[in-house]
């Protein structure tokens, strides 16, 4: 994938993770205590999960730092989501499965893709996997819509819509959509 791709869907989980204040620029938000991500987050880039990142996001927003803070956090998930070439080159299912693994980290999303192929959910990318996701591209468009319902298949069993969490469940089908719909644009 061209590199000016993989910054666009960078640019797409930015925009879809961001918090701004009222003059636009980033700003830490607090988690409420149902989220499971810590106490804070960067543009989903949240203090338990990447708590190094996340702090060093908090102390360019703190000394006003913003342009820099931006340019950092479209950077970080770029990087952080470059596994998903070892798996797929194709640009719409790249993104959306980059996606993924923002939110769900390597293992969750490579799961969600295998959900997706209907091979065994290991989280390793073994010959299976490979055999079933060559075959799959060959329809990008129903590989895409079988991944956007394996995301929630997945969700559902690690993560299901109750207690506390049910607050949450609309936003993340609503992000699932917005992820589908960007992805589909690489078609």
């Amino acid at each position: 994938m061209k590199t000016n791709h993989r910054l666009l869907i960078a640019d797409f989980i930015v925009s879809v993770e961001v918090r701004r204040d009222k003059s636009g620029r980033l700003k830490v938000y607090p988690l409420p205590k149902a989220d499971g991500g810590g106490t804070y987050e960067v543009a989903g880039i949240n203090d338990r999960y990447h708590p190094v990142a996340a702090e060093y996001l908090k102390s360019l927003i703190n000394a006003k730092k913003y342009n820099e803070a931006e340019a950092y956090i479209r950077n970080y998930l770029a990087e952080y989501t470059d596994i998903v070439n070892n798996w797929v080159k194709h640009p719409a299912i790249e993104a959306f499965l980059r996606d993924c693994v923002f939110n769900r980290g390597p293992k969750g999303a490579l799961r969600i893709l295998q959900l997706a192929l209907s091979v065994a959910d290991d989280g390793k990318f073994g010959p299976k996997t490979k055999e079933a996701l060559q075959k799959a591209l060959k329809n990008p468009a129903g590989l895409l819509q079988a991944l956007r319902h394996a995301r929630e298949d997945y969700e559902l069993r690690i993560a299901p819509p109750v207690g506390a969490r049910k607050a949450f469940w609309k936003g993340l089908v609503n992000r699932w959509v917005k992820a589908l719909e960007f992805a589909q644009s690489f078609l």
